[in-house]
């Protein structure tokens, strides 16, 4: 072989080498700028979720005001509840009472051989 040749053949076999550098280079540049871009949706994704999550944790401290301000106003509103059950069975007791006297007093009446007076429904105004 020649000179010509061996020449030849070492500039096509530092082609093959360099060919072969090249779309390695290429492919590490293609694997990078592929990492850029995912870098780049991950921090928008981050962006998204921690102002969703930002979102989620105001509302969840307003439901529990909110829960708190109910819970209150049950406490309140069962307080006073109580109260007027309390009233209500005060009432009967007293309108028991009410209706035994009367009772007493007709008897009363009866045993004194009067007689009472007839009945007058008063008529409720609004």
């Amino acid at each position: 072989m020649t000179a010509e040749v061996w020449i030849a053949i070492v500039a096509c076999v530092g082609a093959v080498v360099s060919a072969a550098f090249t779309a390695s280079a290429s492919r590490r540049s293609a694997r990078v700028e592929a990492s850029k871009v995912d870098a780049a949706a991950y921090d928008r994704a981050k962006l998204i979720y921690e102002s969703a999550l930002q979102t989620l944790e105001e509302q969840s401290v307003k439901l529990r005001e909110r829960m708190a301000e109910l819970n209150q106003q049950l406490a309140q509103e069962l307080d006073t509840s109580a109260v007027m059950r309390q009233q209500i069975r005060d009432l009967r007791v007293q309108v028991d009472l009410l209706e035994e006297t009367v009772a007493d007093l007709r008897l009363q009446l009866s045993k004194a051989d009067m007689r009472p007076e007839p009945e007058v429904e008063e008529v409720e105004t609004s």
